[in-house]
């Protein structure tokens, strides 16, 4: 299930926003997962914002928004963005089909990472092969509170495997007080010096990872006309940043832990 919403009721003078989606007909099951990003009045994703998708209910989810510091957008602008949603979960326990994405083919994978000291570098597998054109979103959380936010770079792909590096995420207004960490997704060029190495104690961060099938082009919007071309809202496995290594090579040392 899929769906927009308009920001046009948040507050200009906020960096750090809530908002909350409420489904109709309600679901009949609290097992699912949101993924999405901010986009534009254009449909392009921004990279301005962080969202982070939590709350779950029959009825609805909610979404924390916060600004980067970074943003190269007026506050006044965030009334002219939009949230993209997908509703990732077992259609006959959620009884909620999505009726213009049916066809659409899905591969979920969830893993937990330890980051490790002096390695900003990871990598994470599919069980499914990877394909150039195919489409990803990702949800992270990080079990330890009091956290500060951290930025994900996807650098690259393989036939089996997908590639990130981890950065820390400056957002405006830094000395409010970050209870519940989250990470956002990005593949635009960092800084180094940004780059998370200096750790100090054992930091997990949970990965869930949406993959969408090379076949499908655009994600059809089940709350309004159209819908929305992937390549334009989401990370393609493109030829330029594929890795031409086996499928049993990983090019980045580190340690994935399965749950």
């Amino acid at each position: 299930m899929t769906g927009i919403v308009n920001l046009k009721d948040l507050n200009n003078n906020n960096t750090e926003h809530y908002k909350r989606i409420n489904i109709k007909p309600p679901l009949e099951d609290e097992n699912y997962e949101v993924f999405g990003l901010v986009i534009s009045k254009n449909n392009l994703k921004s990279e301005d914002f962080l969202i982070r998708f939590g709350l779950y209910d029959l009825n609805g989810f909610s979404a924390m928004i916060r600004t980067l510091e970074n943003s190269n957008i007026n506050a006044t602008e965030i009334k002219e963005c939009y949230i993209l949603w997908m509703i990732i979960g077992n259609p006959l326990k959620l009884s909620v089909f999505s009726p213009k994405n049916r066809e659409l083919e899905v591969n979920c994978i969830k893993e937990s990472i330890t980051l490790q000291p002096d390695n900003s570098y990871y990598s994470i597998k599919s069980s499914a092969r990877l394909s150039q054109g195919d489409t990803v979103f990702v949800n992270i959380y990080c079990s330890t509170t009091n956290y500060e936010l951290i930025n994900i770079k996807l650098i690259g792909w393989s036939n089996n495997c997908i590639y990130f590096r981890i950065f820390k995420s400056i957002y405006k207004n830094s000395h409010l007080n970050i209870s519940n960490p989250s990470i956002i997704i990005s593949d635009s060029d960092e800084d180094d010096s940004d780059s998370l190495t200096n750790i100090k104690t054992n930091i997990i961060i949970d990965i869930r990872m949406c993959i969408l099938s090379s076949e499908y082009k655009i994600l059809g919007i089940d709350n309004k006309e159209g819908g929305c071309h992937l390549d334009l809202v989401g990370y393609t496995l493109t030829k330029e940043n594929f890795s031409k290594r086996s499928s049993g090579e990983n090019p980045i040392s580190t340690k994935i832990d399965s749950k």
